[in-house]
């Protein structure tokens, strides 16, 4: 086995190593199980330090080349020779999408899959709720202005009226920006995404809320991150938690949905908004602030239901609450807003606002994905905030789902079982509510969605201990004339489980 190593390459001496090996092996000058030498003996015969020759051996192991057997030795693997059938995905597929974990996404699939069910479970308004003419007139508008000539090419960070206008609409909600600090998105997911790629390593730690919405977790996890869950309680993150939690993890980013959260409903008051943004400030750590429903605001119930110490004291109406973005200007914060929760599912329009540095990297990376936001989405959108359309339509639906929360928080009064417990959202879409002891959230659902009612369990939002005690409860998405019906389905088959178990001595 002649090898000649080169002392005066700027290849350093393992990879002139690994290079010599890897040739005579896929040459098959090295045949299947040959006995390479000791990693001593081939240092000696080369004249190198042996940390050289256990560096290229761990880069042949690594590459399926050479394999070690203990008190055997190190020998030539035997080359794949199988030609034909299915393909090997589990190989083929990349670690990156392999980190994915698809039975999540498919028990969420189960759970918004069930026909002719009353639907607590889907994370999206009811179609219904979008005005026929709402995005017929806008669209009109939009395509027959004078600007649109049908051929239009956005910049990267979009079309500069449209941030313009965004920047203004952000500055009303108490946030200080410029067009310049504002993306607009295909989704406020691609902005989670392209956080993502623009800051986490393998390895770095992300905070988020114990339970959060899952296809976050799904992000962070599929960048090898370790995502470490911040206790929740009723006003949402405990913060003053945080210090001890950014001490002991040194976190990249802190992920966090501050109003009206997915899926506990919460919202953050304003004290532990500025100590969040404190914290992040002295460690030097990013906050990415998710906002898909911080508009949809309904202010405190005035008559009183059934809550628990989750909707305990007196919190402050939500409109006063300014973004975790307009409290400091440092650019620790990265905002992330969307259409989509607001006007309809379909419109996938969304932006992020953050320092300038950190629009520059992200446009640089979105070239790779998909170069802008459609041009036609983006004229829709000015059309809604140039004509004030948008602020109209978000009243309304804030009067449509304030009611709607209002008739589950009654029927929840009537027919909720002892034991069960509930918070009472300020806005947003969901409710969160708390199982009676000892039932768990999967196999009610079994018995639910049998029954003609639907919800998603608590266990899809955790971090990283099965939450199987919760379930979230979207007002928002059915009828309001199927609330009550629903309500009640669902009660009646938690008593029934709960006898169903006990008669039998089973788990429930």
């Amino acid at each position: 086995m002649p090898i000649m190593l080169n002392r005066h390459s700027s290849v350093p001496l393992y990879r002139q190593l690994v290079n010599a090996l890897r040739e005579d092996i896929v040459s098959g000058a090295l045949a299947a199980n040959y006995k390479l030498p000791p990693e001593r003996e081939l240092a000696e015969r080369l004249g190198v330090n042996r940390a050289t020759v256990l560096q290229a051996y761990q880069q042949l192991k690594s590459e399926g080349l050479i394999a070690s057997h203990v008190g055997r030795g190190t020998f030539v693997c035997a080359s794949d020779d199988r030609q034909g059938g299915a393909p090997p995905w589990q190989i083929l597929f990349s670690d990156y999408s392999n980190r994915f974990t698809y039975h999540d996404i498919a028990a969420a699939d189960q759970a918004q899959r069930a026909p002719n069910a009353i639907d607590f479970a889907t994370g999206s308004q009811n179609p219904a709720d979008i005005p026929d003419d709402l995005l017929r007139d806008v669209s009109i508008r939009a395509f027959e202005s004078a600007d649109f000539h049908g051929t239009q090419e956005s910049p990267i960070e979009g079309f500069p009226q449209l941030r313009e206008l965004l920047a203004d609409h952000m500055t009303r909600r108490g946030v200080r920006c410029d067009a310049d600090n504002v993306m607009v998105l295909s989704g406020a997911e691609q902005g989670l995404d392209l956080c993502v790629r623009a800051f986490v390593n393998p390895g770095d730690c992300v905070l988020v809320e114990q339970s959060t919405f899952f296809p976050a977790l799904q992000a962070f996890r599929s960048a090898d991150a370790r995502v470490i869950g911040v206790p929740i309680d009723e006003h949402g993150m405990r913060t003053d938690l945080l210090d001890g939690y950014c001490k002991r993890f040194h976190p990249k980013l802190i992920f966090t949905i501050p109003t009206f959260q997915n899926p506990s409903g919460a919202t953050m008051p304003l004290h532990r908004r500025r100590e969040l943004v404190e914290t992040a400030m002295r460690y030097q750590c990013l906050v990415i602030e998710d906002d898909p429903y911080g508009e949809l605001c309904y202010g405190e119930r005035l008559a009183e239901g059934p809550t628990d110490a989750l909707a305990s004291g007196k919190p402050r109406r939500p409109r006063e609450l300014t973004p975790l973005k307009g409290m400091e200007n440092a650019g620790y914060v990265i905002y992330l807003s969307t259409f989509s929760k607001t006007v309809t599912p379909g419109l996938r329009t969304g932006w992020l606002v953050a320092d300038s540095h950190v629009i520059a990297r992200i446009a640089a990376l979105r070239r790779m994905i998909d170069q802008h936001t459609s041009s036609s989405s983006q004229l829709i959108c000015m059309e809604l905030l140039s004509s004030g359309r948008i602020g109209r339509h978000i009243g309304r639906l804030c009067e449509i789902y304030g009611h709607r929360r209002d008739l589950m928080l009654d029927a929840l009064h009537r027919y909720a079982p002892e034991g069960m417990r509930w918070n009472t959202p300020l806005g947003g879409y969901y409710l969160w509510a708390r199982l009676p002891d000892g039932l768990r959230a999967a196999r009610l659902l079994d018995d639910a969605r049998h029954a003609g009612v639907t919800f998603m369990p608590g266990d899809m939002f955790a971090v990283d201990e099965d939450d199987s005690s919760h379930i979230r409860l979207n007002f928002v998405r059915p009828d309001s004339r199927q609330i009550e019906p629903g309500i009640r389905l669902l009660c009646d088959t938690i008593a029934e489980t709960e006898q169903s178990a006990d008669g039998h001595g089973g788990e429930r």
